[in-house]
């Protein structure tokens, strides 16, 4: 079986326990069809980056364009492999534009795969927006939804559920959420919180985060914890990490809590994949 996943880069550890999951022993990294060396370089280094976290076992990792996957998977006779398309972080700044890149590449995946797994939680897009793509696609497509069935908002409720996310906040409305992968990406806190001005206010209308500063203000007024996820007792005690968070935190006057990640919503998606 080939198994087609489009997914931002946050999501890395989530999609390494999926791939552990599959077995397959032949990994693609799919680059984009263009001479642009600067888009090729970008795409390259995304790859990179979220391969880095996959290297363990026997995998092989290859990084192709999907004409040259489907080539090659024609020409030796691959009956299992996992093709895998990484789009950067902060996608969710212009949802509509993610939507669009979501289903350019569940149609070049289609060529191939048997099914697509979404690494994405709504991002910004419309419930409706999102379930058209996934109902109009060649291929089936599966997303993490929580237990009614719902799509989920965003990578902490594919981390650490909604019922949890939502208990947090009930807790303490002003919470920010940091994931290794996100830290590790963007250190600077300031890039990190208009990340999220990204999603809070931007939405479909992009001119809603122009007044980034004033928007900065309000939110380090509202915000009164981060919340760093960790997936294990390594995260907990990773030097670099715990450096991002505890800068992130000293900058806007913030409470560290941890929260250790508990949800394998992405592996109940992949089995709802697998069982089809």
């Amino acid at each position: 079986m080939h198994i087609g996943i489009i997914t931002c880069e946050i999501l890395s550890r989530e999609i390494k326990e999926v791939i552990k999951k599959t077995g397959v022993d032949i990994l693609f990294f799919v680059l984009p069809e263009t001479s642009n060396p600067a888009i090729n370089t970008l795409s390259k280094r995304i790859n990179q980056r979220f391969s880095s976290v996959l290297s363990e076992g026997d995998i092989k990792i290859k990084e192709k364009t999907i004409r040259q996957i489907e080539k090659e998977i024609r020409e030796y006779d691959i009956t299992d492999s996992v093709i895998i398309e990484v789009l950067e972080l902060r996608m969710h700044d212009c949802p509509d534009k993610l939507l669009v890149r979501v289903e350019e590449g569940i149609k070049k995946m289609s060529a191939i795969a048997n099914f697509v797994l979404l690494g994405y939680g709504l991002c910004g897009s419309t419930t409706n927006g999102m379930e058209r793509v996934i109902k109009e696609a060649d291929v089936p497509v599966v997303i993490p939804r929580d237990k009614r069935g719902e799509l989920l908002n965003n990578c902490i409720e594919i981390a650490l559920g909604k019922e949890r996310v939502q208990e947090l906040l009930r807790e303490e409305i002003g919470t920010f959420f940091m994931t290794p992968a996100g830290a590790s990406i963007i250190k600077e806190p300031q890039v990190i919180l208009e990340s999220t001005i990204g999603i809070i206010a931007g939405k479909m209308n992009r001119s809603a985060t122009i007044d980034t500063p004033r928007i900065i203000k309000l939110m380090k007024n509202h915000y009164r914890r981060v919340v760093k996820i960790c997936y294990s007792d390594r995260d907990e005690k990773d030097e670099e990490y715990s450096k991002t968070v505890e800068n992130f935190a000293k900058e806007f006057g913030l409470e560290i809590k941890i929260e250790m990640r508990k949800s394998k919503i992405m592996l109940e998606a992949l089995e709802k994949g697998l069982g089809l």
